[in-house]
């Protein structure tokens, strides 16, 4: 499936980037050295300015400047350059980055110095120091001179008052929030009311999305679980428990797609768009066992054999298939010729209208 393209601007980005499986990119002070040393050699190519940074063992934080549109193109040399340090190092293979870094346009400037606290103070929450500073692979450190480092921001910040909750929900916010161009600047999107994810009952006879879809667009379109779980008069562990199975749901539907499982169907493809008895009937027909012991627990027996009987039980390409399922899934005794006795309603149908 391909990954959609990120709109660019010129101007700060706070940019996120983490080891695969959360492991170390990390691991001596020659490593950290080497990936500040990469950061300025394409500086000095690309022309951006860092405002703030913090290296971690296993992840980084950037508060990055450009000049040039293009982050993408920055940020693509910066990571393979390391990646290729860091595995002929430790004789590694395969890929050394979670996956394609993250990135936030910074649309206000007020959260510029928010930013630089919150990124700031990570290893303060990482409990490896106790004040700003002290931490040397950081900006406010001071410890390092690359030419990249433009160290306004940092000095004009009081960093004396720890960052606090109403700090971190503007960040979160941030983050959240949506944005576009329109005439050439980014702007805010248009945040849609709450109501407008789910239908009411008058509306039931509309088509929509299920209650896990409309939740997941409404978390995705910045509203938070407390937000919604108030308005469904839900709890927030109950949201929390939707939106985590929902996410299983889309994990599970992409392996089986990335199989070519949908081979008929476009490569680009949804969860969503497919829906869960498209999802549910392809699962039983090509999955591997253990993907269908998975859907399973996370569509429910009663979806799963509802699909079932409606699409493969008079399937006579599934006669083997459907009695494993039978059996083993669905704890009926029967034999395969119960299938073969099956009458095809569709081949029935089209024998009817040929007659």
């Amino acid at each position: 499936m391909p990954r959609k393209s990120r709109i660019e601007k010129n101007g700060f980005y706070h940019i996120i980037n983490r080891g695969v499986a959360r492991e170390a990119v990390f691991l001596v002070d020659d490593d950290f050295k080497k990936f500040l040393e990469i950061l300025q050699e394409a500086s000095e190519e690309y022309g951006f300015e860092i405002f703030s940074f913090v290296l971690m063992s296993n992840h980084y934080h950037l508060l990055m400047k450009i000049n040039n549109e293009n982050l993408s193109q920055i940020m693509q040399k910066i990571n393979s350059r390391y990646s290729i340090y860091f595995n002929k190092k430790y004789k590694r293979v395969g890929p050394l980055w979670q996956g394609r870094f993250k990135s936030w346009y910074v649309y206000d400037d007020l959260y510029l110095a928010t930013l630089a606290r919150y990124i700031e103070f990570n290893p303060i929450k990482a409990n490896i120091t106790k004040n700003i500073g002290e931490y040397k692979w950081s900006m406010s450190s001071n410890s390092v001179k690359f030419s990249m480092l433009n160290f306004k921001l940092i000095e004009k910040i009081d960093f004396t008052k720890e960052f606090d909750e109403k700090e971190l929900e503007k960040l979160d916010e941030f983050m959240k929030a949506k944005v576009e161009i329109k005439n050439g600047e980014f702007q805010l999107k248009e945040k849609l009311p709450l109501e407008s994810y789910f239908l009411k009952e008058s509306d039931k006879h509309k088509k929509s999305d299920t209650r896990e879809v409309a939740i997941a667009k409404a978390i995705k379109d910045g509203f938070t679980q407390k937000e919604i779980a108030l308005y469904l008069n839900l709890s927030s562990v109950a949201i929390s428990k939707i939106y985590k199975t929902y996410r299983q749901k889309v994990k599970l539907f992409n392996k089986l797609r990335d199989k070519g499982i949908f081979w008929s169907y476009s490569k680009d493809l949804s969860f969503d768009n497919a829906g869960e008895s498209l999802t549910i009937e392809y699962l039983l027909k090509y999955g591997d066992f253990d993907d269908i012991v998975l859907g399973f627990k996370l569509f429910g027996k009663r979806a799963m054999k509802r699909v079932w009987q409606k699409s493969m039980v008079d399937d006579k390409r599934f006669v083997k298939l459907n009695l494993m399922l039978a059996r083993v899934f669905f704890g009926m005794d029967v034999e395969s010729d119960y299938f073969k006795r099956v009458k095809n309603a569709r081949l029935e149908k089209f024998r009817l209208l040929a007659s």
